[in-house]
């Protein structure tokens, strides 16, 4: 007898390039064996090169797309990417039906600077949904918008983070200097460093969106959340070590299924006292 594939949700924007949000969260959760459904916050123009123009859906479409969805495709999980103007409609579907896992991508800005959230909506993000998060995946430059504290070190951000509601943190690392990407994970009663060399590449174009939908496709398959992340990172390092660059700027990763092979997984850290992040 045939299993049904597990159903997990991307709510985000499009990208007509095909390397990031909705597009890239849907490959991600097939090439982790799942169904993806989506709900399209906003209607993007945008490339390799950048973000030329953004379109907002109407909150009633929102609202239209997930009572469609809930009655016949309900999630595993749910995952966020770019929420531009639907912030608050999304935040009160959540608030419908607070037992859905939820993994909350931050979008502020596109790879390539685009301020994809306005101010009032960056309020309603830190006020309404990291604490519905189960996780909560910002970059660097994302957690010091978030909390407000451009010098702090990255476990301070973290804490900064869980004491504002979120259940668990993943601090992704790719904008810090330096031959390694490290990237933290605290919750609760767990904190580490997953920690991977850098790589040269133009295909960087969707890497967050892609360790976070690929950390949601793990955990719906029963990981724990712990474990997902590094799931995830190893998913990461894969396509980045076979990307080929597309476009003319920061291409698209292959988004290859994942293989979970030992050379792509990160060095685990615990002691993060003596790595001098704390």
């Amino acid at each position: 007898m045939k299993t049904k594939p597990l159903i997990a949700w991307t709510m985000a924007g499009s990208d007509s390039g095909g390397g990031a949000g909705i597009q890239a969260d849907l490959q991600v959760f097939r090439a982790f064996g799942l169904h993806g459904c989506s709900i399209t916050t906003a209607i993007t123009a945008q490339n390799t090169q950048g973000v030329q123009s953004i379109e907002p859906v109407s909150d009633p479409l929102i609202q239209a797309q997930w009572n469609s969805l809930i009655s016949d495709l309900p999630p595993a999980i749910i995952k966020s990417g770019m929420l531009a103007d639907a912030i608050e409609t999304v935040a009160d579907l959540l608030a419908s039906h607070p037992t859905i896992p939820y993994i909350c991508d931050p979008v502020l800005r596109s790879t390539s600077g685009t301020a994809l959230l306005s101010e009032e909506a960056l309020a309603t993000l830190q006020t309404r949904i990291i604490p519905r998060a189960m996780l909560l995946t910002p970059n660097l430059p994302e957690a010091r918008e978030l909390t407000g504290l451009p010098q702090a070190s990255p476990q301070e951000l973290a804490n900064a983070l869980l004491e504002a509601g979120a259940q668990a943190v993943l601090l992704k690392g790719g904008h810090a200097a330096g031959a390694h990407c490290s990237d933290l994970f605290m919750d609760a009663s767990h904190r580490f460093l997953m920690e991977s060399p850098r790589m040269s590449t133009r295909a960087t174009h969707g890497t967050g969106c892609v360790f976070a939908s690929a950390t949601a496709a793990a955990f719906a398959r029963g990981e724990s959340l712990p474990q997902a992340v590094q799931t995830a990172k190893t998913y990461l390092n894969q396509n980045l070590k076979q990307a080929t660059s597309l476009g003319k700027g920061e291409g698209p990763l292959p988004f290859l299924p994942p293989c979970n092979s030992e050379p792509d997984q990160p060095n685990i850290i615990r002691d993060l006292h003596n790595m001098g992040v704390e």
